[in-house]
């Protein structure tokens, strides 16, 4: 890939991810409110919500410092070039000379350390609160994320996201074997833990004794609080992609012409809907689960990824 094609589909993957993550959002609350035989927002809801929010001065905590201050655009930095790491439109990442896997999951780690420490340096104490539930769920959900994407990489013979995408691609359904299949359940349950979703989190409460993710922005406002709610938008949208391009890669372009790309433009769009919507799904059906059993249940994701790991590597 030239440097003016990898500039060109950077160009493209970022204003998809950037236009669509509102979107996603406002298809899971639509799907969650039909459940719930309510009407529900409008799906432009969520981009009213931030054009609202950024058009207002953020207010700061008489506690705040430089870390809360600076937090929001650290946070969404690294989002977004975790997204243009991750292959999306072709079997190539827009920036995949930049990093691999490990690279992605560091970036997200960052991000959710920083706003931990934003949160913290309110001197909120729903802050803290939030950000100590979130550290110790993430704790227990990367050993996951890790083993499960280590499955297929080791199944590429790579941790080059490209690579494990365009292996998956020269697969085709014979991708899909018991050890695949076993990260790909590890995986979904990380996203359902990194995304703040049921039975982990419930991302439509501010209650004291459940919200998590919500607790640590209480004290954002303003164009801060559009920063850090986008990021997290935008972070759902790139778990998703992330998903796809390891297991479930099909429909991506091969070659960067203007019909493959158009094609795994629609493809992964869907794959992104078919996520959201089985999230919704899922917060419909699943009460949430008690804090304490957490870690049974993303115990279960690390178990997952370990065996089919396992299963990678003593039977090939």
């Amino acid at each position: 890939m030239s440097a003016l094609e990898a500039v060109v589909l950077a160009a493209l993957q970022l204003v998809t991810f950037l236009a669509f993550a509102p979107l996603l959002t406002a298809t899971i609350r639509r799907t969650k409110a039909r459940l719930q035989s309510r009407r529900g927002p409008g799906l432009l809801q969520p981009y009213r919500d931030l054009a609202k929010w950024w058009g207002k001065a953020p207010l700061e905590s008489n506690a705040s410092g430089p870390v809360a201050r600076h937090a929001p655009a650290t946070v969404l930095g690294c989002v977004v070039v975790a997204g243009l790491l991750v292959p999306f439109l072709a079997g190539r990442a827009p920036l995949g000379t930049w990093g691999d896997l490990f690279v992605v999951v560091g970036l997200l780690a960052a991000a959710r350390f920083v706003l931990a420490l934003a949160a913290l340096d309110t001197g909120s104490a729903f802050g803290g609160m939030g950000s100590s539930r979130d550290v110790a769920i993430s704790a227990l959900a990367e050993p996951g994320l890790v083993l499960a994407l280590a499955g297929a990489a080791l199944a590429a013979g790579s941790s080059d996201l490209g690579a494990m995408s365009l292996f998956g691609l020269s697969q085709g359904i014979g991708l899909l074997g018991p050890a695949h299949l076993l990260a790909a359940a590890a995986f979904a349950i990380v996203i359902v833990a990194e995304t703040g979703h049921q039975p982990v989190d419930n991302p439509d409460t501010h209650l004291e004794l459940t919200m998590i993710h919500e607790g640590m922005l209480l004290e954002a406002s303003g164009r801060s609080l559009a920063t850090l709610v986008f990021a997290s938008e935008l972070k759902l949208v790139v778990l998703a992609a992330l998903f796809a391009a390891a297991f479930v890669p099909f429909g991506a372009a091969t070659e960067i012409s203007p019909g493959p790309i158009l094609i795994g433009l629609v493809v992964g769009l869907a794959k992104l809907f078919v996520v959201g919507q089985v999230l919704a799904l899922v917060d419909g059906s699943i009460a949430k689960v008690r804090i304490l059993g957490l870690p049974d249940l993303l115990g279960l994701a690390s178990l997952l990824a370990l065996t089919g790991l396992a299963m990678q590597v003593l039977l090939p």
